[in-house]
This record gives C-alpha cells, sequence and structure tokens, in this order.
C-alpha cells in the first residue's frame, strides 16, 4: 500500500514538474451548421479566453486539458423580414487536446471537447430574449488545428472547433461551428526554470 501511494505521489511530482500553464485569447466566427438551413444563417464574431495546462507525454507529444469562455451564435434576416436576428451564445468550453510537435516551432492538434451553455441572448430589433430552454445546455464537440510555438513562450494557433452531437434549437437539429484564431503565452515549467538557474 506505501509503495503504490509513493509511486503515485512520484507520478503527480514528475508531472508538475514537466507541466505547463498558460492563457490564452481569441477572436473566432461563429455559426450554426445543420445542412439545408446553414443557408440562412451568416457567421458572427466571438472572442475566446481561457487557461491550458500542458503535460508532456513524450518529447513530440503533449496532453493538454483546458478550460475557456467561447462567444458562438449566428445572425441573419429571415426570409420576408427586414429585421436581423443574432443570437449571442456563451459557452463554458473544456478541450482535452493531443499536441503533437512536428518541430520546436511547429505544431499540429486534436481532441474531444464538452460545451456547457452559460448564458444566451438573441436579439431581435430591438427586443432581446435571455431564456435558454430553445437550447442544450451542454455540447459535445471536437477541435482541430494547428500552432506556431515562438522561443518567448508567446503562441499562435489557429483552430476549427465543431460540434458532433447535434442539439434542438427550434425546430432544427444544429452544432456550433467556430475557426479560431488565438494568441497565448505559456508560462515556464519547473524543469525549464531550473536549466536556466
Amino acid at each position: 500500500m506505501k509503495k503504490g501511494f509513493l509511486l503515485l505521489a512520484f507520478l503527480i511530482f514528475a508531472t508538475a514538474v514537466q507541466a505547463q500553464i498558460g492563457i490564452r485569447a481569441g477572436i473566432g466566427s461563429s455559426n450554426f451548421s445543420n445542412g439545408e438551413s446553414q443557408r440562412a444563417f451568416t457567421s458572427t464574431t466571438g472572442v475566446h479566453l481561457g487557461a491550458y495546462y500542458g503535460i508532456k507525454a513524450t518529447d513530440k507529444l503533449t496532453v493538454e486539458p483546458g478550460l475557456f469562455y467561447s462567444g458562438k451564435g449566428y445572425k441573419t434576416v429571415p426570409l420576408g423580414s427586414t429585421q436581423e436576428i443574432k443570437e449571442s451564445l456563451g459557452y463554458l468550453d473544456i478541450p482535452v487536446l493531443a499536441r503533437y510537435a512536428i518541430n520546436s516551432s511547429f505544431n499540429v492538434f486534436a481532441g474531444p471537447q464538452a460545451g456547457f451553455l452559460l448564458s444566451r441572448t438573441r436579439t431581435t430589433g430591438s427586443t432581446k430574449d435571455t431564456n435558454a430552454e430553445s437550447l442544450g445546455g451542454y455540447e459535445i464537440g471536437a477541435v482541430l488545428g494547428a500552432g506556431y510555438q515562438l522561443a518567448s513562450g508567446v503562441n499562435l494557433q489557429f483552430s476549427y472547433d465543431f460540434g458532433v452531437v447535434p442539439f434542438n434549437y427550434y425546430e432544427f437539429e444544429v452544432n456550433n461551428t467556430v475557426f479560431k484564431l488565438s494568441v497565448g503565452y505559456t508560462l515556464p515549467s519547473k524543469a525549464a526554470k531550473e536549466k536556466t538557474e
């Protein structure tokens, strides 16, 4: 039993030494995707921001869970109307990415993502509706993308977030889709700090 606890403590310590915490923010172009009805939707711009925790699995592979606020939604002008409808949704997104380093600068990544609806504002002309009952409370999705790491710890990345399991939006089954451009900063790990001291 004691050996098991010692092994667990060692693994936690080793992970903490190699782990890298970072912050990331950016803008995204979001829309709803569901085939035919998507033709009536137009993309809208939202922001995202949050933090991530990179854990080195190998020299090339990093497992990176994160916690982000993400703005999503769409806008449209329905047929026979002159009033624009804008749907603004706020999600708490929790991605778990596998990030593979092609070289010291360039990397690609992919992984699942769970999203939880925090807020909803549907604006029709001057009327606002914040009732979220017409939307699912959560979303199961995925993330694909590529990143560029600078020596300073600053990183740039482009990603595509998309829903995998549709949720009901009035009479439609829809998924959120977001193209994101982000800037992040990775804090030096304990191991990196020790090398410079």
